[in-house]
Protein backbone atom coordinates (compact mmCIF):
# COMPACT_ATOMS: atom_id res chain seq x y z
CA UNK A 1 0.00 0.00 0.00
CA UNK A 2 1.39 3.55 -0.58
CA UNK A 3 2.13 5.94 2.02
CA UNK A 4 -0.53 8.64 0.71
CA UNK A 5 -4.40 8.22 0.27
CA UNK A 6 -6.44 11.30 -0.06
CA UNK A 7 -9.70 10.72 -0.99
CA UNK A 8 -11.34 12.50 -3.67
CA UNK A 9 -15.30 13.22 -4.11
CA UNK A 10 -17.99 15.46 -4.10
CA UNK A 11 -18.75 17.87 -1.10
CA UNK A 12 -20.32 17.00 1.48
CA UNK A 13 -20.96 13.03 1.10
CA UNK A 14 -18.71 11.98 3.92
CA UNK A 15 -15.55 11.82 3.11
CA UNK A 16 -14.24 12.85 6.51
CA UNK A 17 -16.80 10.95 8.18
CA UNK A 18 -15.26 7.63 7.23
CA UNK A 19 -12.06 8.35 7.85
CA UNK A 20 -12.47 9.65 11.20
CA UNK A 21 -14.68 6.48 11.58
CA UNK A 22 -11.56 4.53 10.69
CA UNK A 23 -9.12 5.43 12.75
CA UNK A 24 -11.13 5.99 15.25
CA UNK A 25 -9.37 6.57 18.83
CA UNK A 26 -5.87 6.40 16.76
CA UNK A 27 -6.98 9.88 15.70
CA UNK A 28 -5.64 11.57 18.94
CA UNK A 29 -1.84 10.05 17.99
CA UNK A 30 -2.04 11.70 14.55
CA UNK A 31 -0.03 14.74 12.97
CA UNK A 32 -1.66 17.45 10.61
CA UNK A 33 -5.46 19.21 10.50
CA UNK A 34 -8.73 18.48 10.02
CA UNK A 35 -11.44 21.04 9.35
CA UNK A 36 -15.05 20.84 10.26
CA UNK A 37 -18.31 22.94 9.65
CA UNK A 38 -19.21 24.82 12.60
CA UNK A 39 -23.07 25.03 12.90
CA UNK A 40 -25.66 27.52 14.79
CA UNK A 41 -28.57 25.83 16.89
CA UNK A 42 -30.85 25.42 13.72
CA UNK A 43 -27.78 23.42 12.16
CA UNK A 44 -27.32 25.79 9.40
CA UNK A 45 -23.67 25.89 8.67
CA UNK A 46 -21.83 29.57 10.16
CA UNK A 47 -18.21 28.79 9.67
CA UNK A 48 -15.68 26.12 8.97
CA UNK A 49 -13.14 25.84 11.58
CA UNK A 50 -9.63 24.04 12.09
CA UNK A 51 -8.04 22.24 14.73
CA UNK A 52 -4.79 19.97 14.82
CA UNK A 53 -5.92 16.03 13.96
CA UNK A 54 -5.51 14.80 17.55
CA UNK A 55 -7.71 17.48 18.51
CA UNK A 56 -10.59 16.27 16.32
CA UNK A 57 -10.42 12.82 18.48
CA UNK A 58 -11.78 14.54 21.62
CA UNK A 59 -8.55 15.87 23.18
CA UNK A 60 -10.03 18.78 25.40
CA UNK A 61 -7.86 22.14 25.16
CA UNK A 62 -7.72 23.10 21.66
CA UNK A 63 -9.20 26.09 20.09
CA UNK A 64 -10.96 25.75 16.96
CA UNK A 65 -9.34 28.37 14.31
CA UNK A 66 -12.23 29.84 12.15
CA UNK A 67 -10.74 30.47 8.60
CA UNK A 68 -14.13 30.64 7.05
CA UNK A 69 -16.98 32.98 8.47
CA UNK A 70 -19.78 32.17 6.42
CA UNK A 71 -22.17 34.79 8.42
CA UNK A 72 -21.70 37.11 5.00
CA UNK A 73 -22.01 36.70 1.11
CA UNK A 74 -19.63 35.93 0.14
CA UNK A 75 -18.03 34.17 3.31
CA UNK A 76 -14.76 35.96 4.77
CA UNK A 77 -11.64 34.49 4.48
CA UNK A 78 -9.16 34.55 7.07
CA UNK A 79 -5.48 33.46 5.39
CA UNK A 80 -3.55 33.71 8.57
CA UNK A 81 -4.93 30.33 9.76
CA UNK A 82 -3.17 28.93 6.39
CA UNK A 83 -0.31 31.04 6.86
CA UNK A 84 0.28 30.29 9.98
CA UNK A 85 -0.89 27.84 12.07
CA UNK A 86 -1.99 25.30 9.63
CA UNK A 87 1.58 25.72 8.03
CA UNK A 88 2.98 24.95 11.43
CA UNK A 89 1.16 21.57 11.95
CA UNK A 90 2.09 20.31 8.28
CA UNK A 91 5.93 21.26 9.91
CA UNK A 92 5.25 19.55 13.31
CA UNK A 93 3.73 16.18 11.11
CA UNK A 94 6.89 14.60 10.95
CA UNK A 95 7.37 13.97 14.98
CA UNK A 96 3.96 11.97 14.44
CA UNK A 97 3.49 8.42 13.28
CA UNK A 98 1.93 9.25 10.93
CA UNK A 99 -0.53 12.31 9.29
CA UNK A 100 -4.06 13.28 8.58
CA UNK A 101 -4.61 16.34 5.99
CA UNK A 102 -8.65 16.96 6.07
CA UNK A 103 -9.07 18.93 3.99
CA UNK A 104 -6.67 20.69 1.50
CA UNK A 105 -6.92 22.13 -2.25
CA UNK A 106 -9.08 25.53 -1.39
CA UNK A 107 -8.26 28.86 -1.59
CA UNK A 108 -5.36 28.24 1.19
CA UNK A 109 -3.00 27.17 -2.20
CA UNK A 110 -2.97 30.74 -2.99
CA UNK A 111 -0.82 31.43 0.28
CA UNK A 112 3.00 30.87 -0.37
CA UNK A 113 3.83 30.18 3.26
CA UNK A 114 1.40 27.35 3.00
CA UNK A 115 1.85 25.91 -0.81
CA UNK A 116 5.79 25.70 0.59
CA UNK A 117 5.04 23.64 3.59
CA UNK A 118 2.17 21.31 2.14
CA UNK A 119 5.41 21.06 -0.80
CA UNK A 120 7.98 20.20 1.83
CA UNK A 121 5.43 17.75 3.53
CA UNK A 122 4.71 15.69 0.92
CA UNK A 123 7.92 14.92 0.07
CA UNK A 124 8.84 13.15 3.83
CA UNK A 125 8.46 9.76 4.10
CA UNK A 126 5.40 10.62 6.54
CA UNK A 127 2.59 8.30 6.12
CA UNK A 128 -0.45 10.64 5.39
CA UNK A 129 -4.22 10.21 4.96
CA UNK A 130 -6.57 12.78 3.85
CA UNK A 131 -8.85 14.89 1.24
CA UNK A 132 -8.08 16.52 -1.10
CA UNK A 133 -10.49 19.01 -3.15
CA UNK A 134 -11.32 17.44 -6.20
CA UNK A 135 -10.74 19.61 -9.34
CA UNK A 136 -14.46 20.39 -9.50
CA UNK A 137 -15.20 21.74 -6.51
CA UNK A 138 -11.74 23.29 -6.76
CA UNK A 139 -14.00 25.41 -9.35
CA UNK A 140 -16.43 26.20 -6.99
CA UNK A 141 -14.38 27.78 -4.20
CA UNK A 142 -12.65 29.70 -7.02
CA UNK A 143 -16.04 31.26 -8.28
CA UNK A 144 -17.34 31.72 -4.66
CA UNK A 145 -14.33 33.25 -3.36
CA UNK A 146 -13.33 35.49 -6.80
CA UNK A 147 -10.14 33.72 -7.16
CA UNK A 148 -7.77 34.01 -10.40
CA UNK A 149 -6.84 31.53 -13.63
CA UNK A 150 -3.40 31.39 -11.13
CA UNK A 151 -5.43 29.17 -8.75
CA UNK A 152 -6.84 26.89 -11.26
CA UNK A 153 -3.19 26.67 -12.34
CA UNK A 154 -1.86 25.49 -8.87
CA UNK A 155 -4.88 23.15 -8.23
CA UNK A 156 -4.43 21.16 -11.33
CA UNK A 157 -0.45 20.83 -10.78
CA UNK A 158 -1.78 19.67 -7.32
CA UNK A 159 -3.46 17.18 -8.98
CA UNK A 160 -1.00 15.98 -11.62
CA UNK A 161 2.05 16.44 -9.25
CA UNK A 162 0.44 13.87 -7.17
CA UNK A 163 -1.71 11.55 -9.30
CA UNK A 164 2.22 10.81 -11.10
CA UNK A 165 4.02 10.24 -7.67
CA UNK A 166 4.84 7.15 -6.99
CA UNK A 167 3.76 7.38 -3.21
CA UNK A 168 0.40 8.43 -3.45
CA UNK A 169 -2.89 7.28 -4.34
CA UNK A 170 -6.00 9.41 -5.07
CA UNK A 171 -9.10 7.95 -4.91
CA UNK A 172 -12.58 8.86 -6.16
CA UNK A 173 -15.13 8.33 -3.88
CA UNK A 174 -18.49 8.52 -3.29
CA UNK A 175 -17.89 8.93 0.56
CA UNK A 176 -19.18 7.65 3.23
CA UNK A 177 -21.08 4.89 1.74
CA UNK A 178 -18.58 3.37 -0.98
CA UNK A 179 -17.92 0.47 0.69
CA UNK A 180 -14.87 0.13 -1.87
CA UNK A 181 -13.16 3.06 -0.40
CA UNK A 182 -14.21 2.27 2.90
CA UNK A 183 -11.92 -1.18 2.58
CA UNK A 184 -9.37 0.56 1.26
CA UNK A 185 -8.89 2.82 4.14
CA UNK A 186 -9.45 0.37 6.82
CA UNK A 187 -6.42 -1.55 4.63
CA UNK A 188 -3.88 2.08 4.79
CA UNK A 189 -5.19 2.18 8.49
CA UNK A 190 -4.24 -1.34 9.19
CA UNK A 191 -0.28 -0.79 7.62
CA UNK A 192 0.43 2.43 8.45
CA UNK A 193 -1.61 3.28 11.91
CA UNK A 194 -2.29 -0.15 13.48
CA UNK A 195 1.05 -2.27 12.00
Amino acid sequence: MKKHLFLCGPAGCGKSRLLREELGPALAMAGGYVTECARDETGKVIGVDLFPAAAAAGIDGFEALRFLDMSSVPPKRDNEVFRGPAAQLLQEAEYYPFSVIDEFGGFEMVIPQYRQQLAEFLSSEQPCIGVLKSTEEAEKAREQFGLGEKYTMLIQNLHQVLAQDSDTVLLKTGGYSDETTRRIVRQWVKEFVNG
